[in-house]
């Protein structure tokens, strides 16, 4: 059985969105991205970013200043993705596939047999990627990144959850920039 790890960026008050007004990226935060892309068998994105991420990821592993971003962007590139979306989308990264949602539960049982088949699913983006899989408690992991900003405003991931989750901390960072990383399991 495989597992899903919700992976994010947020600000001190949950904001998840327009995170180039307050996001503060190191090397150190990278080099952790780097070791955990060694260990993840796909990833799944939202049809709303999918083409921003495409454009990123390509471009990066080329034209990056940064070589341990172009390493990152490599194997980003190399590992299969799936795309969820309700239209069809033009999948010009390689190694995309998509899930076309008609429903919510259909979507939902496609997400589990994923899940079941995959081995460790990293969930990349969007915001309503992200709360689908809370919502529906498809994940299992939730490494979050909380940055030292307060973003006022943009969308917040648990601002329309109604379900309570129980977790359980396994392990933190604080990297020099601020940034705490937080690692956490379902119980």
């Amino acid at each position: 059985m495989g597992k899903a790890v919700l992976t994010m960026h947020m600000s001190l008050d949950s904001v998840v969105t327009n995170e180039d007004q307050w996001m503060h990226i190191s090397d150190e935060i990278l080099e952790e991205y780097l070791d955990y892309y060694n260990r993840i068998d796909r990833i799944v994105v939202g049809g709303n970013t999918y083409a921003q991420l495409a454009e990123y990821w390509q471009n990066a592993e080329q034209s990056s200043e940064s070589e341990l971003e172009r390493a990152i962007a490599k194997k980003i590139n190399d590992i299969p993705k799936i795309v969820i979306s309700r239209s069809l989308k033009d999948l010009v990264w390689r190694n995309s596939e998509q899930i076309l949602t008609q429903d919510i539960e259909s979507l939902v049982r496609e997400l589990h047999v994923l899940k079941n088949t995959a081995g460790t699913i990293s969930v990349e983006s969007g915001l309503k990627t992200w709360q689908l899989f809370l919502e529906h408690e498809l994940f299992d992991d939730l490494w979050v990144f909380v940055h030292p900003a307060i973003a006022s405003q943009g969308e917040r991931l648990f601002g329309s959850s109604d379900k309570q989750h129980n977790l359980q901390l396994t392990s933190s960072k604080t990297y020099r920039n601020g940034v705490l990383g937080l690692y956490y399991q379902k119980k």
